[in-house]
């Protein structure tokens, strides 16, 4: 997609080949800007602002459409920024439902609880915590990415906080800092 920056070198390339001595600086004088910042933005190395490029677009003829196709161009996220921002809703969705919705935390309280020799199927789990067989599935999958529960055999489990005494408070609190782990790691 073409960027503003990629007129801004077109024009000054032009204008070289006009005059092999034109000098960015000269080409900063007329857009009545600073060469240091068209050098940055011509170098990729700073974007192009919003209010530089309505000015510059003046200077060099370009119309109020044109410029504001480049003023949003320049506000389209990259690929790896659009990766980014997935990766934040995933993170944040999973934090937020590891801290509101309480299968989480009951599903370990009852691990907890239990035996070794008792071991707590997601149908028994469901009847206890009063949540569907689906949602028990998808916080017990939370929970061992997290890995704040591990998988010892089909329906045996084993909670893994690490914690001497569970309680809802710090559940939630280790919760957060694993998914902020996880999200380091992504």
């Amino acid at each position: 997609m073409p960027r503003f920056r990629d007129r801004l070198e077109a024009e000054f390339q032009a204008r070289r080949a006009r005059n092999a001595r034109y000098s960015l600086r000269a080409f900063a004088r007329f857009l009545h800007g600073d060469h240091s910042t068209l050098s940055q933005i011509l170098r990729g190395s700073r974007p192009a602002p919003a209010r530089l490029i309505r000015a510059w677009a003046a200077r060099l003829d370009i119309g109020a459409e044109e410029a504001a196709a480049y003023v949003a161009a320049e506000h389209v996220p990259d690929a790896a920024a659009l990766r980014r921002q997935a990766q934040l809703q995933h993170w944040t969705a999973e934090a937020l439902a590891v801290v509101t919705e309480p299968a989480h935390w009951e599903i370990l309280r009852l691990i907890r609880q239990r035996s070794s020799r008792q071991h707590g199927d997601s149908r028994w789990l469901a009847g206890k915590i009063g949540v569907s067989v689906d949602e028990v599935n998808i916080a017990i999958s939370r929970l061992l990415r997290l890995r704040l529960l591990e998988a010892r055999a089909p329906g045996a489990w084993k909670e893994t906080t690490g914690l001497k005494r569970l309680t809802e408070r710090d559940f939630r609190k280790l919760a957060l800092e694993r998914v902020r782990q996880k999200a380091a790691e992504a």
